[in-house]
C-alpha cells in the first residue's frame, strides 16, 4: 500500500510539472482587450551549446518563432518577425497607457529569452526493484467446493544502469507597450517532461498558454 501511495504522489507531481501553465503578470493600468498585432523583436538563447548532461535544441530561436506563429494564428493575432530591427523605440505618448483607445487595434512588442530548451540525460544507477506476480492455486472453500485463489509472489529483480532523458523548457516572455516602452506583461515559464527528448510539444503549449493569457478578456 505504501509503495502504491508513493507512486501516485510521484505521478501527480509529474502531471503538475508536465502540464504547468505560465503565470502572467499584467500591468494593472493597461487595457489588453484590443491587442491584435504582436511584433517579435528579440529572441535570445542563453544556453545554445551542449553542456554537462544538457543537450540544447538545435535552432531553438527559429523553433520558438515558429511556435509563436502557430499560437498567434490560433488566437487570431497578427504576428510579425521584427528581429532584424531589434527592440523598438517608444513613440512618446505616455498618456496612452492609462487612457486606452478601445476603437483602435493595439500592437505590442514581445522579447523572448530562452534560458533552456533541450533535454537532460540522467544516469539511473543499477538497482533492485520488487516484482509481484500472481499464481493461481486450487482450493476448497468452506462448503467443499473447489475454487481458484490468486497468491501473490514477490521477488526482487536487478535493473542495470540506464540513461533517462527529460526534456526541459525555461523561457521568459516580456511584453512592451510600443508607445511608452513600458513592460506591460511578462511571464517566466518552466516545464519539464520525463522520459522524452522532443521539446516541440512543450514549446507549442508554452506559446499557446502565453498568448492566450495575454489576450484574455
Amino acid at each position: 500500500m505504501k509503495k502504491i501511495l508513493l507512486f501516485l504522489m510521484a505521478f501527480c507531481l509529474f502531471c503538475v510539472t508536465a502540464a504547468a501553465s505560465p503565470k502572467l503578470y499584467h500591468h494593472p493600468a493597461y487595457d489588453f482587450s484590443n491587442i491584435s498585432n504582436v511584433k517579435v523583436t528579440v529572441i535570445t538563447n542563453t544556453n545554445p551549446q551542449n553542456k554537462d548532461n544538457f543537450y540544447a535544441e538545435v535552432m531553438a530561436e527559429e523553433k520558438m518563432l515558429s511556435a509563436l506563429y502557430s499560437a498567434a494564428g490560433n488566437q487570431k493575432l497578427i504576428l510579425t518577425d521584427e528581429r532584424a530591427n531589434g527592440p523598438l523605440a517608444p513613440t512618446g505618448e505616455p498618456e496612452s497607457l492609462f487612457t486606452p483607445n478601445k476603437k483602435a487595434p493595439k500592437t505590442v512588442e514581445v522579447r523572448v529569452s530562452i534560458n533552456y530548451l533541450g533535454y537532460r540525460s540522467n544516469l539511473v544507477p543499477g538497482h533492485y526493484e520488487q516484482k509481484t506476480e500472481y499464481i493461481k492455486e486450487k482450493h476448497k472453500n468452506s462448503r467443499g467446493q473447489e475454487q481458484y485463489v490468486e497468491i501473490p509472489i514477490t521477488t526482487k529483480i536487478w535493473v542495470p544502469d540506464a540513461y533517462r532523458s527529460d526534456s526541459l523548457l525555461d523561457v521568459i516572455y516580456n511584453v512592451y507597450d510600443l508607445e511608452t516602452a513600458t513592460v506591460i506583461a511578462n511571464v517566466m515559464d518552466r516545464r519539464e517532461r520525463q522520459y522524452e527528448e522532443d521539446t516541440s510539444g512543450m514549446l507549442k503549449r508554452s506559446t499557446k498558454d502565453f498568448l492566450k493569457a495575454l489576450t484574455k478578456k
